[in-house]
């Protein structure tokens, strides 16, 4: 028996032949004998029957049935039913398709279609595919020409296209141009084309297309094992890698712990290095001093850079100076644009919305010591703070800024906003404060009960 191509177009023919020859039965009998059905026609039915035999049983071309001797059996069987009228056409016509199934199936695992298999999903796919007893025939061709030609042969349209050409050709050397256009395309991939010269020189030379095909599968699985051995040695190399990586890591995590330590210790021995009075100058004495609550949280909660605790070391010398060094020290982040400043607002200064705090973005993110007079003067001017301090800050980090969600547009062109919750970029004082003075025990300055040896 010829090719699988070979044998597919050699049916295709046969078959329209049969389909063609029992349609002008079928045409005849509704002419001349004037039954409802042909079934019932005592003339034309066993003439049908005869026909349809005479395609399996006296075929003189070699087709995919010849010699399934057990098959042809008990197709006779069939026809001498279906003459006595004891079986219908369509029940041969369904054990003409199982057997053909069956053949198909066994021609795809001759030519290792599993061995072909690009990776491990596409080998259960086969496998599945070939096992699949119910799938048509029509089926399994799209899953050969996917795994033979690398998806060359891309739809259906074009493999009926190579059916047709493949049936017209008249000679070997017809033929082979046939394979070599449609399953290696030059004209249209001629570098994939140069890369399978092997396999063209081959057919071009009379091997038949299965040699070719199982030369290509047998190559396949040849540079599979080649890529196994760079994949598997390439894991070498990426497990060096992570060990290298994971031994640098571990050295990194024992050098921070070791300057977590130093650094410990270094802010143990500062706790008892009090910086001077900044009212009067003397040196600070750890038994009795108060201290200012704005750098107090800048410094030991946000620890912002070069602000250290401002102290005062007596009463007189906290009336003296804590103002002062409050003014200039602590003003109000928005500037000339501070509500309190505005001429003709009408500002409504309640005791909450007098409260100090702190911006959170600031100071946790960008180390920047941001102080607002009171929650309603952010919200007032929180577009051109995040504009002139927030945006500038991300991108000289690097930052993506993902915050417009938590905005609230005044304008179409969205040109003029505010936060959509401005209690969400605020912390005020009393609330930085109120863990570390938790965990510490010190008592603020501004407590009515205070005194002036508390912080």
């Amino acid at each position: 028996m010829g090719d699988l191509w070979d044998d597919l177009a050699v049916t295709q023919k046969e078959r329209q032949q049969l389909t063609d020859s029992v349609q002008a039965i079928k045409d005849s009998c509704a002419k001349e004998h004037n039954k409802k059905h042909f079934g019932e026609c005592p003339e034309c039915w066993p003439r049908l029957i005869n026909t349809i035999r005479d395609r399996y049983l006296n075929s003189s071309t070699k087709e995919w049935f010849s010699g399934r001797r057990l098959f042809l059996q008990e197709l006779d069987t069939l026809f001498t039913q279906a003459l006595a009228q004891k079986v219908g056409i369509a029940a041969i016509e369904q054990r003409i398709e199982d057997e053909k199934k069956e053949w198909y199936r066994d021609k795809l695992k001759s030519l290792g279609l599993v061995s072909a298999a690009k990776n491990s999903e596409q080998t259960k796919a086969l496998q599945n595919l070939l096992s699949d007893r119910d799938m048509p025939v029509d089926d399994l061709i799209p899953a050969l020409r996917s795994t033979i030609s690398d998806g060359s042969i891309a739809n259906q349209e074009a493999f009926d296209v190579f059916a047709d050409r493949l049936k017209a050709a008249k000679t070997p050397q017809d033929k082979t141009d046939v394979y070599v256009d449609m399953f290696f395309q030059p004209q249209h991939d001629p570098e994939g084309a140069a890369k399978s010269q092997k396999y063209i020189e081959m057919l071009r030379n009379g091997a038949p297309l299965s040699d070719v095909i199982n030369t290509m599968l047998r190559d396949r699985q040849a540079n599979k094992g080649v890529q196994e051995q760079k994949l598997a040695l390439q894991k070498q190399i990426e497990e060096l890698r992570r060990a290298k990586a994971a031994h640098e890591s571990d050295k990194a995590k024992k050098a921070k712990i070791r300057q977590d330590k130093a650094d410990a210790a270094a802010a143990a021995e500062q706790q008892y290095k009090l910086p001077p009075c900044d009212s009067c100058g003397r040196p600070g004495n750890d038994q009795g001093y108060s201290a200012c609550n704005y750098c107090l949280a800048l410094s030991e909660v946000y620890h912002i850079p070069d602000r250290p605790m401002t102290i005062f070391c007596s009463d007189e010398c906290w009336d003296n100076g804590a103002v002062k060094h409050d003014r200039e020290a602590h003003s109000c982040a928005s500037g000339s644009g501070c509500i309190l400043l505005q001429e003709g607002e009408d500002v409504d200064m309640d005791q909450h919305n007098r409260t100090r705090g702190f911006c959170q973005e600031c100071v946790l993110d960008h180390q920047i010591e941001s102080i607002f007079c009171s929650l309603q003067c952010l919200d007032a001017n929180f577009q051109k703070h995040r504009e002139d301090v927030h945006i500038p800050k991300r991108d000289g980090a690097g930052q993506i800024g993902e915050d417009e969600v938590d905005l609230e547009y005044a304008s179409e062109d969205k040109t003029k906003y505010r936060a959509r919750k401005i209690e969400s970029h605020w912390t005020p004082l009393d609330d930085a404060l109120k863990e570390f003075t938790q965990k510490t025990g010190a008592r603020r300055k501004d407590d009515p009960e205070a005194k002036p040896s508390d912080i």
